[in-house]
C-alpha cells in the first residue's frame, strides 16, 4: 500500500515578495497546479491515500477558482481518498461553505477521527483542539494495526495550542507521525515503535524556503511503514553565495555569480548574496548583475554582503580630495559598517557615478 504524505500548500498565498505583479499571478497558479499534478501522480502510482497535514490554503480569503481547481483536482482521482487536516492557517469550512464535496475528500474534526485502509489506520485531530486538556489521552490506537496519526503543529515538550506534544504520544503503537507546519522536511524518531516526520511544503514561496520540496511517499509492507521524500516542486528556490575577495570589474563579478550558480535549473528562483571583502575603489554594480542574469534564471535577486577593507596607511599621505575624504571618514565616531558605507558612497561620487542609496 502507498500513501502519501504532504502540507503546507498554502494555495492562495500573495507571492508579492519581491516579484513582479505578473510573476506573483504566475507563482500563484503554479502553486495550485502543483497540487494537481500530485493528485494525477498520485492516481497514476494508484496511491491509496494523499495525507494533506494542514494548511493547504494561506489564509480564509480563498479565491472560487482555486477551490475549483482543488475540488476538480481530487475529483479527477475517485480512486485516491484526500485525508484533510486543517491547519493554523486553514479556513476551510468557509473555502468549501455550499460546494458539493467529491466522496474521496476526507475531513478531519477537533476530535479524535479514524479512516481504516485495509491493516491501516489514520487517526487525526484539528490543530484547534491540541491544547484542550486530555487530548492525548483521548488517541487510543488498536496495536494490532498500523496506526498512522497527522497533526498540524511545532512539536514540544509540552501540550499547548499548535504544538504537538510528542512525550504524550509516545508508547501509542503510531508507525509514523505525519506533520505539517515546518516548511522544510524533517524526519526523526518518535519512540521505538515509529517515527514523526515533516513533508515541508509542496512548493518554496520566499528566499526562507530554499532547496527541493516536495512530499513523502509511504510504502506500508508487512506491518511497516517505509518513508522517502520525493521532491516535487515546479520551481526551487536557491540562496547562491560567490565569493568577490580580490574581483574589481564587473565582468569578473559577474562570472563569479554564474561560477556560483552552475547547475541551476533556468525555472529557479535565485538569489545571489556577494561574500569576502574589497578595496574602496570596487563598488558592486547590483543592478547590472542582476539584469546580467535575468534571462538565465526565471527569478533573480542580487544582495551584496561582501565588506569593504581599507588600509588607513593607503591613504595617510594621500593629499587628494579622496585621501582627505577617506581620512575624515576613518577618524569620525561612525560605527565601522558605516563608515565602510559612506566610503563606499563617496568615493563612488568622487569618480562621476551615480550613487545608489
Amino acid at each position: 500500500m502507498k500513501l502519501i504524505h504532504c502540507s503546507d500548500l498554502h494555495l492562495d498565498s500573495p507571492m508579492e515578495t519581491h516579484l513582479s505583479g505578473e510573476q506573483a499571478r504566475a507563482r500563484s497558479q503554479e502553486l495550485c497546479w502543483t497540487f494537481a499534478r500530485l493528485m494525477a501522480w498520485a492516481r497514476e502510482q494508484e496511491v491509496t491515500a494523499v495525507i494533506v497535514a494542514g494548511d493547504l490554503f494561506d489564509s480564509e480569503r480563498v479565491t472560487a477558482r482555486t477551490v475549483d481547481l482543488v475540488l476538480d483536482a481530487v475529483a479527477g482521482a475517485p480512486g485516491v481518498d484526500v485525508l484533510y487536516l486543517r491547519g493554523n492557517h486553514d479556513e476551510s469550512r468557509r473555502a468549501f461553505a455550499g460546494r458539493r464535496l467529491p466522496d474521496n475528500l476526507k475531513t478531519f474534526t477537533d476530535h479524535w477521527t479514524s479512516l481504516d485502509y485495509g491493516p491501516v489506520t489514520v487517526w487525526g485531530l484539528d490543530s484547534s483542539a491540541l491544547g484542550r486538556p486530555g487530548v492525548y489521552d483521548e488517541l487510543r490506537p488498536d496495536r494490532s494495526r498500523v496506526n498512522l496519526a497527522v497533526l498540524h503543529g511545532q512539536v514540544s515538550a509540552r501540550a499547548g495550542e499548535e504544538l504537538v506534544c510528542l512525550p504524550a504520544l509516545r508508547g501509542k503503537g503510531l508507525a509514523y507521525l505525519a506533520l505539517g507546519h515546518l516548511h522544510s522536511f524533517r524526519r526523526e524518531r518518535l519512540d521505538g515503535d515509529g517515527e514523526y516526520c515533516y513533508s515541508g511544503c509542496l512548493e518554496g514561496r520566499g528566499f526562507d524556503e530554499c532547496g527541493e520540496k516536495g512530499f513523502v511517499l509511504l510504502d506500508v509492507d508487512g506491518g511497516r511503514v517505509r518513508p522517502a521524500f520525493v521532491p516535487f516542486a515546479r520551481r526551487t528556490l536557491w540562496e547562491v553565495e560567490a565569493d568577490v575577495t580580490g574581483l574589481a570589474t564587473a565582468p569578473e563579478l559577474l562570472r563569479a555569480l554564474e561560477g556560483a550558480a552552475e547547475g541551476l535549473s533556468p525555472d529557479s528562483l535565485v538569489k545571489f548574496v556577494l561574500t569576502g571583502t574589497h578595496g574602496p575603489d570596487v563598488r558592486p554594480d547590483l543592478p547590472f548583475l542582476r539584469q546580467a542574469l535575468e534571462d538565465r534564471f526565471w527569478f533573480v535577486r542580487v544582495e551584496d554582503g561582501s565588506r569593504l577593507t581599507v588600509d588607513r596607511r593607503d591613504y595617510a599621505h594621500d593629499v587628494s580630495l579622496k585621501g582627505a575624504f577617506v581620512r575624515r571618514v576613518l577618524a569620525s565616531d561612525l560605527p565601522e559598517e558605516e563608515k565602510e558605507r559612506a566610503i563606499s558612497l563617496g568615493l563612488q561620487a568622487l569618480r562621476g557615478e551615480e550613487v545608489v542609496l
